[in-house]
């Protein structure tokens, strides 16, 4: 598949928002029936992060890099291990350092990978609850145990980086909350990364809307929760029953509309060679290509 004009085999692509750059290995990649690489997921969750959080650090998309020290680390709690491990993950962190101020963390994206198949872990900081971490694996029947272990692993390290960072926070390897998601599934054995790119765009396009109240749900529940009705009011319809929304409900309301923001169903999905062209869409507008050897 050939980019923009130029020689193929030697092209880059140099994003104009952000310091990376890919080559036409990574355009490639993203034809069906292929792996993509690790600069492919990366640069498209910095272009999530640009599109809609740019200048919101409650938002974060972790490297592949640093999701990669977080799963392959054994947990373990020795200082000195913690030690390390978050200098470790600090140093790769020299360019966002989004690990330093966790408390201002609402959201994290971290690409899980594990055994030659990728997927998704999203930390979730709730206020007056325990931080809850959703598993996103979009190859279930084969991989739950693994990667449910993966995942456990990354998140159990992140935890532990953000308390080193942190002093303040009180948490430990028991102080989470992990759910595996059910979630739209892949058909063969290479459009996992493809799907890992799949659920952070649908989620991060809903957490964008509802940070800017802009979505319809969003403001019906808003809308729901304020109603109240008296006795001495018009009566409407047939109806003459007083209807009151208490506080609780109110914050049941919230919690619905928050959960099914969490849910990604079949319907939701585009179909993965529709992502991968897309993903190729989104590189080619952020980047302005050049000729690699032209620049030797």
């Amino acid at each position: 598949m050939q980019g923009p004009a130029g020689t193929p085999e030697h092209r880059q692509y140099q994003c104009r928002y952000f310091p990376m750059t890919l080559s036409q290995d990574d355009i490639e990649a993203l034809q069906p029936g292929k792996w993509v690489t690790d600069d492919v997921i990366d640069f498209y969750f910095r272009s999530l992060k640009h599109k809609y959080f740019r200048d919101n650090k409650k938002y974060v998309y972790i490297p592949v890099n640093i999701a990669n020290l977080l799963t392959e680390r054994a947990v373990d709690s020795n200082p000195k291990y913690l030690k390390d491990l978050t200098e470790d993950a600090n140093s790769l962190d020299f360019e966002t350092q989004c690990l330093r101020k966790p408390k201002n963390i609402r959201v994290a994206f971290l690409p899980i990978f594990g055994d030659g198949h990728w997927s998704l872990l999203v930390y979730r900081n709730q206020k007056n609850k325990l931080p809850e971490f959703l598993h996103f694996n979009s190859y279930l029947d084969s991989t739950r145990a693994n990667h449910t272990q993966c995942a456990r692993t990354a998140l159990i390290n992140l935890l532990y980086v953000f308390r080193e960072n942190d002093p303040d926070m009180e948490i430990s390897k028991e102080s989470y909350k992990l759910v595996v998601k059910n979630c739209p599934q892949q058909t063969n054995g290479n459009d996992c990364g493809v799907f890992v790119c799949m659920y952070a765009y649908i989620l991060s396009s809903r957490l964008a809307k509802s940070e800017g109240q802009t979505g319809s749900f969003q403001s019906l529940v808003k809308r729901l929760s304020t109603l109240s009705y008296s006795p001495s009011a018009p009566a409407q319809g047939r109806s003459t029953d007083r209807l009151n929304f208490s506080e609780k409900n109110k914050d049941k309301d919230r919690n619905k509309a928050m959960e099914l923001m969490w849910k990604v169903k079949d319907k939701d999905a585009l179909p993965p060679d529709e992502m991968r062209a897309y993903i190729q869409k989104v590189i080619y507008h952020a980047s302005s290509s050049r000729n690699a050897s032209a620049s030797l």
